[in-house]
């Protein structure tokens, strides 16, 4: 690293989840020493951990997120896929049913890759000890920082209390993220959030495939259809295995047992995940998760932002994890992160003013992934939040957008694309594409 690409000496990411593992390889590139905080013991094999609650349950690692996180770790795809990861083509290998069926069988060109979030978790962590400038220092539970001047302290609790400095900070410690206390305690604020309360409630376990299956689709997603709100996910994983999580809303929750979750997985709007799974030896215990709400803390929106001390992840934003955004959203933050620094660098512009630029970044991309969230979750009338004026508006272009992929395959890839996080959603507002799903609703309105 040469001194003029230097923006300082020792960065502190506070959190050694995805967010933080990507956010430590970004810093890499331009402070000479890059200190990773987690107060989890972080685990030597690949297993799941109880500072990550989702990690137990299915992920889904959509195209940008792992396209994104392939440029910050070179070879992290070969690798995952060498550990038996499972590569799955949308509308091929991996099939979504909703509302209206089955979305056509078509080759999409979008291939996902499919594994548990322990051992993606753990290779990242592998490709990030390999830079020499990064160490992940483990059981470290951070209480607080303060600012003084350009230089930032860190606050440890453990066996003996301990005050770190650095030049940077980025908060990744997730759902629980401590950056909108610290930045109050530092003159900052307050931070105005938006919640939305979901009652999601998972179910996860895990079935070995039966020998000799040779079924050519590997992946399910059964989505439910309001009022139900039973949902189920079976993906095919490392260790020749499904996994297997089943979703419900409020009263409609998963059973936590073996006969109560087989009948649950029965009642879908669609049998494949009970045809497969009443077939299949189940591996290990059903375990439950309950993220119950989706926030998103609007730091853009402060007047007055710290540019030595950053959100990112789960920290700006945690959406409901039944769509798989999660990673891909902290992966995104994390790469508007790494554009801005180069900039600076390049431009020996310093820090001043970085984190207006990036906040604005982040905000344009979660207002996207947020707009579609209030689209499923408002179809459900016990979501509590503030529901937009234009849901309605919103919700009726949707379905008639999902009607027209049928028939035409070139706006199902993109549609697809947008989905999967690779294009905006203004991609969906060509006047062509506006036209055909206007006919489609006024046809529907009429009938």
């Amino acid at each position: 690293m040469s001194a003029e690409q230097q923006l300082g000496q020792k960065a502190i990411v506070i959190g050694a989840g995805m967010g933080g593992l990507m956010a430590a390889s970004v810093l890499a590139r331009y402070f000479s020493e890059v200190l990773v905080l987690d107060r989890d013991r972080l685990p030597e094999s690949v297993e799941a951990r109880s500072g990550v609650p989702q990690g137990a349950h299915v992920h889904t690692l959509m195209v940008q997120g792992r396209r994104n996180m392939e440029k910050m770790f070179p070879g992290l795809t070969s690798d995952l896929i060498d550990s038996g990861g499972v590569i799955s083509r949308l509308g091929l290998e991996f099939r979504v049913h909703d509302w209206l069926g089955w979305f056509p069988v078509r080759d999409l060109g979008l291939p996902s890759l499919f594994v548990t979030r322990p051992l993606l978790e753990g290779t990242v962590r592998t490709h990030l000890a390999r830079n020499l400038r990064t160490t992940i220092r483990d059981g470290a539970t951070v209480t607080g920082w303060k600012q003084d001047g350009q230089r930032i302290a860190v606050m440890l609790a453990g066996e003996t209390s301990e005050t770190l400095t650095a030049d940077f900070v980025v908060d990744a410690s997730g759902r629980s993220g401590q950056a909108k206390e610290m930045l109050a305690a530092n003159g900052h604020g307050p931070v105005e959030e938006i919640v939305m309360q979901t009652g999601e409630s998972y179910a996860t376990t895990f079935f070995e495939i039966p020998e000799g299956w040779d079924n050519t689709c590997f992946s399910f997603a059964v989505n439910a259809t309001a009022p139900d709100s039973r949902s189920g996910f079976l993906f095919a994983v490392e260790g020749n295995r499904w996994m297997c999580s089943l979703t419900g809303r409020f009263d409609e929750a998963p059973p936590r047992d073996l006969e109560g979750f087989m009948a649950f997985a029965k009642k879908l709007p669609n049998p494949c995940i009970y045809d497969r799974i009443s077939k299949a030896r189940q591996i290990g215990p059903i375990r439950a998760y309950n993220p119950v709400f989706s926030r998103w803390r609007r730091y853009d929106k402060l007047a007055d932002f710290s540019d030595r001390v950053l959100p990112l992840g789960d920290a700006i934003a945690h959406v409901n994890p039944i769509y798989g955004q999660g990673m891909t959203l902290a992966s995104t933050h994390a790469v508007g992160l790494w554009d801005v620094l180069k900039s600076r660098a390049e431009g020996g512009q310093g820090m001043r003013g970085v984190a207006k630029e990036y906040l604005e970044a982040t905000a344009a991309f979660t207002g996207q992934v947020w707009s579609g969230l209030e689209i499923v979750d408002f179809a459900y009338p016990k979501t509590i939040g503030e529901r937009p004026a234009d849901i309605e508006q919103r919700t009726a272009f949707t379905y008639a957008l999902r009607r027209l992929m049928v028939d035409d395959a070139e706006v199902h890839r993109l549609g697809s694309r947008v989905n999967q996080l690779i294009e905006p959603s203004s991609a969906l507002m060509r006047d062509d594409i506006l036209a055909r799903v206007q006919a489609i609703m006024a046809q529907e309105q009429t009938q």
